[in-house]
């Protein structure tokens, strides 16, 4: 009994090892045009989101943002899958392990520059 807990135990622990919660360039390319309400069009706004919250908050306390978009700009996944499509396009040597979130910041910050 002892030998199988630990067993299920380690099986456990390398499944949790190789886990990972960010989404990459391979999981982006394959989904995020298929489905508006997957989980990955979630994240996308999710880390949308929580840049525009970054940003505000660099604004509010006086210090450089990271990008700077029109004020009458409601930036989401529509305007933002054609930006990741753009930089995946040119940066064709990027890994598919890639976050996502990453590329999501580099677009915004490309696309509207201080």
């Amino acid at each position: 009994m002892r030998v199988s807990k630990f067993a299920l135990a380690l099986l456990t622990a390398c499944f949790t090892l190789n886990a990972s919660a960010e989404m990459t360039a391979a999981q982006y390319k394959l989904w995020a045009h298929t489905d508006n309400n997957s989980v990955y069009a979630a994240y996308i706004t999710g880390t949308i989101n929580a840049l525009g919250w970054a940003n505000g908050d660099l604004v509010s306390k006086k210090r450089p943002p990271l990008f700077c978009p029109p004020q009458n700009l409601a930036i989401g996944n529509q305007n933002v899958y054609p930006l990741l499509d753009q930089f995946f396009t040119n940066h064709p040597g990027l890994s598919d392990d890639f976050p996502i979130g990453l590329a999501i910041l580099r677009t915004l910050q490309a696309a509207f520059p201080c």
